[in-house]
């Protein structure tokens, strides 16, 4: 390859230093210039025509200028206009609910005024509408089931003091507003409601007994809860009812105290909002708006489509631009926006009603709102089109002359070069060809150019490259054996190392079931899972991780599995199963050069008693489900050492008792430490609550199936960090 690259050098030297096929291009682009100087002077007299021509576009181009200005004067107009108007609007709606929030602080204050000042109010007995009619425009207090009959006297003497409340409520709903209120109502923090409702068409408060049972401001009530949690006036969303819209504007009161003592609700009529929405003062068609601080749209003149009402916040549609103009408007701002959304453009004028947090709109189309301005547009336009034809006819034949030059010029360029191409085309034809065939795999080919230019220069050193491309081509062929052969006897390993472990899961055995799953990092690995019966009564299961990956990972495997096998099977009493892992420890020690070492967990069960016991060398602890609590948690187990370092350890044998429907789950660190392309580990917790997810009553090789699975969606893309094993066991009883 370094051969190749010093060829390719060697040749751009030359390339600059050789001028034999420069001075072929340079003839030409002389030849070329030479032809253009000739027709430069034969169209002389023409060039006078093409000036004036100039001259009129400059004129075209002051008429589109003036015209711009015009429609740009009528657009600004337009803006002004339709800010003015929203403003009208949004102050005419406001001034409405401040009359209305005037109206709840008064009663509000009265409340709060008979609250410090009980004694000077004698009490007040107003009717209970479960007892008896109660006319409209009559004051009455009202128990839900919940509150009736179990007020404490104290809360009863208040209400008789605060009827007096009645007076207020009276004073601020009388003569010309009496239309419009459709209640007005005091909740009390204290269980108690005090009422008045209006309604033209009707002389008596009608309630069923069902009704009154299940009302309860302080629990369904939208502006009482609003009132309780800000302090502040609050006003409900807009409702439509039997013709009429109407909405709830809520105030707080206070005790002597100063402690929150309920709220003050007047329900009224609110049509002049509909109305505003609806008609915007304009001949040209438009879509009227309310929204609140959610940014959602309560009143609109839209009665379906994206600009209806609905509880969708539309400071989060997909539409950057619409997003942002109702930020703007929850964000109280007065302003007109231009807007294109759906392809077509529009103006959004909006301004706030601030004693609602809400915030006024309207949406018109471009087209419909500038119709003045494109108009008088198009008048100053056509005054040019005249003009434009007369100049037309000058440029119709000032273009049949430069075309047919043109045809004529490209006509001799064209036999001009086809002549001198002639002369070295031949030679790149040549080298093309032995290109194409080098490039199919035959190195041998060798080009055939004598010309002493940079063709022939191109040529030795394709000759080169071609040479040097056969011996990569051996190398690499040789170095391709030689990995498939490496790769034939890993996958030989591998089935080795698969082979050694158990794949009969004694399925036979009513006792317990059993089941266990490994996967390797690398071709080979260096977990290893086991488990066997010692005696018809015994289960020896075992669970280990290697240090180091690879194929001498998978020897060390080989010898721990080995060794702690043949241990386990010789000994004599449960009770030696901590002499086992010393023994084995002190046999792995031996000749361990390279330093290696092995973290195991060991655990023998009692298949008639449950009776589990087991040691831990190094390893992540288990975890135990109990049928009876249903539930996964690890178990509390001694750290030990690892197996392989130090051979003068001792190992503490623990034990735990195994009911019928427990498992045991063991598994290596390749589980808990799998981690993603942001190098984040699936984690002990990850662990425990996907094996607290999956069914319990599944087969043991779903359950691993579940967690390989999980252990997958975390790491995605990710590449193995570690080998993966797990093995689980049932105990049946």
């Amino acid at each position: 390859m370094i051969q190749i690259l010093k060829a390719k050098k060697d040749f751009l030297i030359k390339l600059f230093k050789t001028k034999s096929l420069r001075r072929n291009v340079l003839f030409l682009s002389l030849s070329g210039v030479l032809l253009t100087f000739l027709i430069m002077i034969v169209t002389a007299p023409m060039f006078l025509y093409f000036i004036q021509s100039v001259i009129t576009e400059r004129g075209n181009q002051w008429s589109e200028h003036v015209a711009d200005l015009t429609e740009k004067l009528y657009h600004g107009q337009t803006r002004m206009h339709l800010r003015e108007k929203v403003a009208i609007h949004s102050d005419l709606i406001n001034k409405n609910l401040v009359d209305i929030a005037e109206d709840a602080k008064n009663i509000s204050a009265g409340m709060e005024e008979i609250l410090k000042n009980k004694a000077q109010y004698l009490p007040r007995y107003l009717p209970d509408p479960r007892q008896e009619q109660v006319p409209l425009g009559k004051a009455y207090v009202l128990f839900n089931k919940r509150t009736l009959g179990k007020l404490p006297l104290d809360v009863m003497e208040e209400l008789y003091q605060v009827s007096n409340v009645e007076d207020f409520m009276v004073a601020v709903t009388a003569e010309e507003y009496f239309d419009k209120f459709s209640d007005v109502t005091v909740v009390s923090a204290k269980d108690y409601v005090i009422s008045m409702d209006y309604e033209p068409n009707a002389t008596f408060v009608t309630m069923t007994e069902e009704y009154m049972d299940n009302l309860d401001y302080q629990m369904q009530s939208s502006w009482y809860k609003a009132v309780r949690e800000t302090g502040k006036i609050f006003f409900t969303t807009p409702h439509y009812n039997e013709g009429n819209y109407f909405l709830h504007c809520g105030a707080p009161y206070y005790d002597a105290d100063g402690n929150f003592a309920g709220g003050i609700g007047i329900g009224t009529e609110v049509n002049y909002l509909y109305n505003a929405v609806v008609d915007f003062d304009t001949d040209d068609p438009t879509i009227g708006i309310i929204v609140n601080q959610d940014g959602k749209i309560i009143m609109s003149s839209e009665k379906e489509g994206l600009f209806s009402v609905g509880d969708k916040d539309m400071r989060l549609n997909e539409d950057e631009n619409l997003s942002a103009v109702f930020k703007k408007m929850t964000a109280m701002d007065h302003d007109v926006v231009s807007l294109t959304f759906s392809d077509t453009k529009y103006y959004v004028a909006f301004a706030p009603i601030k004693v609602a947090n809400w915030s006024f709109g309207t949406i018109i189309e471009n087209k419909t709102a500038n119709a003045a301005s494109n108009l008088a547009k198009e008048r100053i336009l056509e005054q040019m089109d005249d003009f434009k034809n007369s100049i037309g006819r000058f440029f119709f034949i000032l273009m049949i002359f430069s075309s047919t030059m043109i045809v004529v010029m490209l006509a001799f360029l064209l036999w001009l070069g086809i002549r001198e191409s002639d002369k070295f085309l031949k030679p790149i034809q040549n080298l093309i060809g032995g290109v194409q065939e080098i490039s199919k795999g035959n190195f041998d080919r060798r080009l055939e150019v004598t010309t002493e230019d940079e063709i022939g220069t191109l040529a030795n050193a394709v000759n080169t490259m071609a040479g040097e491309l056969k011996t990569y081509m051996t190398d690499l062929t040789k170095v391709t054996a030689e990995k498939e052969r490496i790769s034939t006897e890993l996958n030989v390993a591998t089935n080795i190392q698969l082979s050694a472990l158990p794949h009969d899961f004694l399925t036979e055995r009513s006792e317990f079931e059993i089941f266990a799953t490994m996967k390797a990092a690398k071709a080979v690995g260096g977990d290893f899972y086991d488990f066997y019966l010692v005696d018809e009564k015994h289960l020896i299961m075992t669970i280990a991780d290697v240090s180091g990956k690879g194929v001498p990972a998978a020897l060390f495997m080989m010898k721990g599995k080995t060794i702690l096998k043949n241990l386990a099977t010789m000994m004599k009493s449960p009770d030696d199963l901590a002499s086992v892992m010393t023994l084995a420890n002190q046999q792995l020690c031996q000749d361990n050069d390279e330093m290696m070492f092995i973290t195991v967990f060991l655990a023998m069960l009692d298949l008639e008693t449950g009776k589990l016991i087991y040691v831990n060398g190094g390893h992540n602890p288990p975890m135990l489900y109990r049928d009876s609590e249903k539930k996964f948690h690890y178990m509390d187990v001694e750290q030990n050492c690892v197996l392989g370092l130090m051979d003068e350890m001792d190992f503490v044998q623990q034990e735990t008792q195994m009911k019928r429907g427990d498992i045991i789950y063991l598994y290596t660190d390749g589980v808990t430490e799998a981690m993603n392309s942001a190098k984040e580990q699936y984690s002990e917790a990850r662990l425990e609550n996907c094996l607290n997810a999956i069914d319990h009553q599944s087969n043991l090789s779903t359950l691993l199936e579940g967690v390989s699975k999980s252990v997958a969606e975390h790491v995605q893309d990710a590449e193995q960090s570690d080998d993966i094993t797990m093995l689980a066991v049932r105990f049946m009883g």
